[in-house]
C-alpha cells in the first residue's frame, strides 16, 4: 500500500492517527476512482451513495487490506433460483432440504427459490432457465445442448450460473460445485477389486450418460478396475434411468446373460432398491459385492442388513451451502475468502451409519 502522508503528518498522537487514516482513504479513493468524501460516506455508512459505487469502494478497500471492518455493500434484494430435476429421488429430496436449511441461515434480503422440472424435457428446462427473474441460477441438470445454450445466454445477460452435482464444463458457467465423479468411480473400483473373493465378472448400472457425473463414474470405475485388478471383467453396463421396475428387469437380464455368477454390482445411480430385488432373485444377496451411491434411509438399511457393501455419498448439504456461498461472493454479500468449490465424498459401510439414517423405511 502506498502511503502519501508527509513527515509532518505522521505522529504518535491523535493527529498522527488521523493523518494515516486520511492517507488510507485517499488510497481507496484513487483505486475506486471516487472522491475521499464518497469513501468516507461508504465506509461510515452515511448513505447517499449508489449501490454500484458502494461496491467499488468496498472492493477497493478490500484489495488494499484497509485495517478496519468493512460494511456490507448497499444492495437490493438478491434472488437465487435453484433449478432441479428428478424430484422423486431420495438424493434430490436431501438436496432440496439442504437448500431449505441453508436459506434459513441467510440475511432476509437473500431469497432462495427452488424449481423442480421434468428431467425428460431438457428443452423445457432450458426455456424455464432463460425466463428466470432471478439474479443467479444454481443448476442440477443434464448435459443437453439446449441447457448448455441456456447457460450461455444467461451468462451473456449477466445472470451467473453455478452447476451442481453434475457439471457442464462446455458452458460458460461461473463455477461447478460437487464431487470428483471420476475419482468416485475409481474409488468404487478399488474396493471392488479388493473385496471380490469369488470368480466371476461384475456388472455396472447407471442412470443416464446424459449426465456427465454418471459418465465420469463409469469411466473411473473401468479405469480403476484395469489398474487394481485387470482380471475382473465387466459383463455389461445397464442405463436404467433410475426407473425401478425397468432397471430391475434390465439388470436381471444382464445377470442371466453373464453366463456365470456375477461377483459384484456397481450402481452409479439411485435405483439401489432395484439392485436389491434383482440380486435377491438371482440368489446373490450377501454373495456379490454391491457398491452404490448416496446414503439414504434405503441404502442405510441395505448396509445394515448386509445387502449393500459400501455407499459413496456426495454430501448434498455441503454442495448446497457452497453453491450459495459462491454466488454471495459474486454479488459482494460476503467478504469471506473464497473456498474451493470441490466437495469431498464420504464412504459408508455398516459400521459408520449416522443415527439419523439408521432407521427402517
Amino acid at each position: 500500500m502506498v502511503d502519501d502522508a508527509g513527515p509532518d503528518d505522521v505522529g504518535s498522537g491523535r493527529a498522527g492517527r488521523a493523518a494515516r487514516s486520511r492517507a488510507r482513504l485517499a488510497d481507496v479513493a484513487r483505486l475506486a476512482d471516487v472522491g475521499i468524501a464518497t469513501v468516507d460516506r461508504v465506509l461510515n455508512e452515511r448513505g447517499n451513495v449508489s449501490p454500484a459505487t458502494a461496491r467499488k469502494v468496498i472492493e477497493a478497500a478490500r484489495q488494499l487490506a484497509l485495517p478496519r471492518t468493512l460494511p456490507v455493500p448497499y444492495r437490493r434484494g438478491l434472488r437465487l433460483e435453484v433449478v432441479m430435476v428428478r424430484r422423486e429421488t431420495p438424493f434430490s429430496e436431501r438436496l432440496s432440504e439442504a437448500f431449505l436449511r441453508a436459506a434459513a441461515t441467510l440475511d432476509r434480503s437473500v431469497i432462495v427459490q427452488r424449481s423442480f422440472l421434468e428431467e425428460s424435457k431438457p428443452r423445457a428446462v432450458a426455456e424455464h432457465m432463460i425466463a428466470t427473474r432471478a439474479d443467479a441460477v444454481i443448476l442440477y441438470g443434464q448435459e443437453d445442448v439446449a441447457i448448455v445454450d441456456a447457460v450461455t445466454r444467461l451468462t451473456s445477460n449477466g445472470v451467473p450460473v453455478v452447476t451442481l452435482v453434475s457439471d457442464l464444463p462446455t458452458s460458460p458457467r461461473l463455477a461447478y460445485v460437487g464431487i470428483d465423479h471420476y475419482a468416485a468411480g475409481r474409488t468404487a473400483a478399488f474396493f471392488m477389486a479388493r473385496m471380490v473373493h469369488r470368480p466371476g465378472p461384475v456388472v455396472v448400472l447407471t442412470h443416464s450418460f446424459a449426465y456427465r457425473a454418471h459418465a465420469q463414474r463409469v469411466s473411473g470405475f473401468r479405469d480403476g478396475l484395469a489398474d487394481h485388478n485387470p482380471e475382473i471383467a465387466i459383463a455389461g453396463v445397464v442405463e436404467g434411468r433410475d426407473q425401478q421396475m425397468q432397471t430391475e428387469q434390465m439388470l436381471l437380464e444382464l445377470l442371466h446373460r453373464s453366463g456365470e455368477p456375477v461377483a459384484g454390482v456397481y450402481n452409479t445411480g439411485g435405483a439401489n432398491r432395484a439392485v436389491e430385488r434383482a440380486i435377491a432373485v438371482a440368489g446373490l444377496t450377501g454373495k456379490a459385492v454391491f457398491i452404490g451411491h448416496e446414503l439414504t434411509v434405503h441404502t442405510a438399511r441395505m448396509l445394515a442388513e448386509g445387502v449393500m457393501t459400501l455407499a459413496i455419498d456426495q454430501n448434498p448439504e455441503q454442495q448446497a451451502r457452497k453453491a450459495i456461498d459462491v454466488l454471495l461472493r459474486r454479488f459482494g454479500y460476503t467478504s469471506a475468502p473464497a473456498e474451493a468449490s470441490d466437495v469431498p465424498y464420504a464412504i459408508f459401510g455398516p459400521e459408520n451409519i449416522p443415527p439419523s439414517f439408521n432407521r427402517q423405511s
